[in-house]
């Protein structure tokens, strides 16, 4: 169970980017954000290890991240990239390798340095980032 958190944890990093949001008010994506807050993610905290994961985002529809957690008490990282799409609005939609369907969610931006991915599949769990 808890490497299926973890894997759905970096899966919902990639979630949330498109370049239609570059400016104005919903903010720009466009960049490398920190995870800052997890609510109601089961099993999972934000601590000195886990608060180190970054997702970069790219103007090109491409995304990276890197996400730390212990384990057997080390602070790992993981790797992972894959594309992402703005499907309308606040929903966006990341595919990643090596899953047959993609993530989809919704983004809002509190300010242009902060934002918080809601996936549309769990929807009382939140990620939220800030710009580094």
């Amino acid at each position: 169970m808890k490497k299926f958190l973890i894997l759905f944890l970096a899966m919902s990093l990639f979630t949330a980017c498109s370049d239609d949001d570059d400016s104005g008010a919903e903010g720009n994506i466009v960049g490398t954000w920190t995870l800052v807050a997890a609510t109601n993610v089961p099993g999972f905290t934000i601590d000195d290890c886990t608060g180190r994961s970054t997702i970069t985002f790219n103007a090109d529809n491409t995304a990276s991240s890197t996400f730390y957690a212990t384990v057997e008490d080390q602070c790992v990282s993981s790797n992972d990239s894959g594309t992402w799409s703005n499907s309308s609005g606040s929903q966006y939609t990341i595919k990643i390798p090596g899953f047959d369907d993609p993530v989809a969610g919704t983004v809002n931006f509190s300010n242009e340095n902060r934002f918080t991915f809601t996936p549309n599949d769990l929807p009382t769990s939140s990620l939220t980032f800030a710009r580094n």
